[in-house]
């Protein structure tokens, strides 16, 4: 029963993902939109005439978009 289990969990994830994921040149397009927009968000941060604290801030909040990005590709 446990191997059953385990077989149909597995055809499963493997079948979520076969689907799920966006195709090789559709993905790659749209992570390159997302690495440039991260690039002109950093850019903005260091370019921006705030202090230590809040260029930290915005620079965290730069990764913070990437990575929200790239999940969603």
């Amino acid at each position: 029963m446990k191997r059953a289990i385990a077989l149909t969990l597995a055809a499963v994830f493997f079948f979520s993902v076969f689907f799920w994921l966006p195709q090789s040149s559709s993905a790659s397009t749209q992570a390159d939109v997302c690495y440039d927009s991260w690039q002109a968000c950093r850019t903005r941060a260091f370019a921006s005439d705030e202090g230590v604290l809040r260029t930290a801030l915005m620079l965290t909040v730069c990764d913070l978009a990437l990575g929200r990005c790239l999940l969603r590709i």
